[in-house]
């Protein structure tokens, strides 16, 4: 069998083995969502198809048929072949450059009852801090002192009552982005009064590697914490996104950073 992509051809001797090399690429998404549709190959009758976060590191393999084939060599899918048609390919998979590690910064000031208009008016006992990033900062909140039912699933906790509580101080690493969370989770802070109206990326949060809550803390955008990392400064989570999806700190890819709480 011959293989064609973008770079060369293998040949057709039987037993031989000939390398093919390919083009990196990095996935942008069409939209202000930040995950890009791709569909899993081999394709079946019921073609799978399935999302990246931004930044995710392929390999291309070959254009056939209006589509571009490549390798996904990052996350959850790592080391599946994919495809897309090749229109969206020329804008979904570029050549970009990632920096090596973000590095986030938090100092807690003290508990405050806020209200947040955008969630109805809501009062919560917050744990207000401030979130350095890149050469900025965010307001933010650790906690809201709420109860919450677990829905981690790798937790023992998972289906349970529990309190909230903010992450203790540490140094941790944060994860990249593996699955979108549900937008009705946060879209209101878009379209609700007192929101944000260019909010975007809004559902990809990034995990906090913590074995005390089995991985449960994310650095999100919102104003309802649950022992989150989570950015109540609505007009800057764009920038903490895209400062914190541009960035990969291991070679694997696994980890976009790292947050430090004092």
């Amino acid at each position: 069998m011959t293989l064609t992509n973008n770079i060369s051809t293998t040949n057709t001797i039987s037993g031989s083995t000939q390398k093919v090399t390919g083009k990196y690429r990095y996935t942008q998404s069409i939209d202000n969502t930040g995950w890009l549709w791709v569909k899993i190959e081999p394709d079946t009758v019921n073609s799978v198809k399935k999302l990246l976060c931004d930044f995710t590191k392929v390999l291309l393999l070959k254009e056939e048929a209006g589509r571009t084939f490549f390798t996904i060599l990052e996350g959850v899918y790592a080391k599946k072949n994919a495809s897309m048609s090749t229109k969206n390919a020329k804008k979904c998979l570029v050549s970009i450059k990632r920096s090596s590690g973000a590095i986030i910064t938090v100092t807690k000031s003290g508990r405050q009852l806020l209200v947040s208009v955008p969630r109805n008016n809501d009062r919560h006992n917050q744990l207000v801090s401030t979130l350095k990033f890149n050469g900025d900062s965010a307001t933010i909140t650790l906690d809201s002192e709420v109860d919450y039912i677990e829905s981690n699933r790798n937790s023992p906790n998972n289906g349970k009552l529990m309190h909230s509580s903010p992450l203790p101080k540490g140094r941790y690493r944060i994860l990249s982005p593996s699955y979108p969370k549900n937008s009705k989770m946060t879209s209101f802070y878009r379209t609700n009064p007192g929101g944000f109206p260019n909010l975007k990326y809004d559902t990809v949060w990034f995990p906090i590697e913590y074995p005390g809550n089995y991985n449960s803390s994310f650095v999100h955008v919102g104003h309802l914490s649950e022992g989150c990392v989570t950015i109540y400064q609505l007009n800057k989570w764009n920038a903490i996104y895209e400062y914190l999806i541009s960035n990969r700190s291991d070679k694997e890819g696994k980890y976009v950073g790292t947050l430090i709480i004092n």
